[in-house]
């Protein structure tokens, strides 16, 4: 018996398609996969959804990146805590995010422990073999989502892209011993999408449950899963109130400031994504017209939010160094502070809208 391999298997470092192999070799090593669009923040800026729109538009599906964002949840969800320097990491969500837009999309997939390597080695041979990268939060940096294309070594060495690669690099990253590197972060290692089942929601349906989930991520201001953080508006209210508090942006703590930054850098990316939420809101409001007046009305109040990111990260230079020493300044912060709960009261405002709309599709 012979697999035969598509024109885009090759082994790694080779020029061509795969050979024969045996039996025993049905999983070749190496094998890569060709041609997976690269991801990254220039691309699209959150990982999970700028990880799945590069899979599948290798697949020849091709999806909007602000509906993979606002059926996810991604665009409408705030986490805050003044010393998690990961604050904008969806997978605090996990499995939510991903089983919404891959259920609303039609996709079969599984998802496989990042605790078990046998599991998910095999998981990406697999994979692999039958020409669909991999979703995963095992390769470089932080436990965000990226992309395996392929494998060497057996599978000790993982192939493809990530959003924290070396930007020199002018492919995909190679991660040999991935799983020694593994520290604390979400349960899931690998998303596997399988076949597209064609079993896809009404978009009144889809929508529906979006905005229950935006109203959720908004409303609820703890979660079991994500202690000692707040959540959602009441977010807004800690990163602002944070801002205030002098002591904790004294300018002799090189370290710490390096972490108030990062809370505010994330804080901030989570601001832009409102838009987002904005045009998620409107493609929606064309889909489903009984309710476009609310989604319309939201929309443009989420536009505001994200367009106030000037004035919550006002700075030219934006350099490490540089924004920390600026966080040392009290006015400044208090003025930013001000912004932010601009921010919050329009999201607000926003929120009731997507109330108004749920309201409306219940009838």
């Amino acid at each position: 018996w012979r697999p035969c391999w598509p024109f885009w298997l090759h082994r790694v470092g080779s020029g061509g398609p795969r050979g024969d192999v045996t039996v025993a070799d049905a999983y070749p090593a190496p094998a890569v996969i060709e041609g997976v669009p690269k991801i990254g923040f220039g691309v699209h800026m959150c990982p999970f959804p700028g990880s799945l729109s590069s899979v599948l538009e290798f697949l020849g599906d091709p999806v909007d990146y602000d509906y993979v964002m606002g059926v996810s949840g991604a665009c409408f969800r705030r986490v805050w805590n003044r010393d998690d320097g990961g604050n904008v990491d969806l997978m605090y969500f996990e499995p939510e995010p991903y089983e919404r837009i891959l259920n609303a999309l039609g996709y079969e997939f599984r998802t496989v422990p990042r605790s078990d390597k046998a599991a998910m080695v095999a998981a990406v041979k697999e994979s692999i073999a039958a020409g669909r990268p991999v979703l995963a939060t095992v390769l470089v940096g932080p436990p965000e989502v990226g992309v395996i294309t392929g494998y060497d070594a057996d599978g000790e060495t993982l192939i493809g892209w990530s959003y924290f690669q070396d930007a020199a690099l002018p492919g995909y990253c190679e991660v040999p011993g991935w799983f020694e590197k593994l520290e604390g972060g979400p349960k899931v290692g690998l998303i596997v999408l399988g076949e597209k089942t064609g079993m896809v929601p009404t978009a009144e349906e889809t929508l529906l449950s979006s905005l229950e989930w935006a109203v959720d991520l908004a409303r609820t201001e703890t979660r079991p899963g994500i202690p000692d953080h707040i959540l959602g508006l009441a977010a807004y209210d800690g990163w602002a109130d944070g801002l205030e508090v002098d002591a904790d942006f004294t300018a002799d703590d090189a370290r710490v400031l390096e972490t108030r930054r990062m809370v505010h850098g994330d804080q901030s990316v989570m601001l832009v994504e409102r838009h987002s939420a904005a045009g998620f809101l409107r493609d929606m409001a064309a889909e489903v017209p009984e309710v476009a007046e609310p989604l319309e009305e939201a929309a443009r109040l989420y536009d505001e939010v994200g367009d106030l990111i000037g004035k919550v990260w006002p700075w030219a230079d934006d350099k490490g160094p540089a924004v920390q020493q600026a966080l040392v300044d009290s006015e400044q912060r208090r003025q930013v502070a001000e912004h932010i709960r601009a921010a919050r009261g329009r999201e607000a405002q926003a929120i009731g809208f997507l109330e108004q709309a749920i309201g409306m599709l219940k009838q």
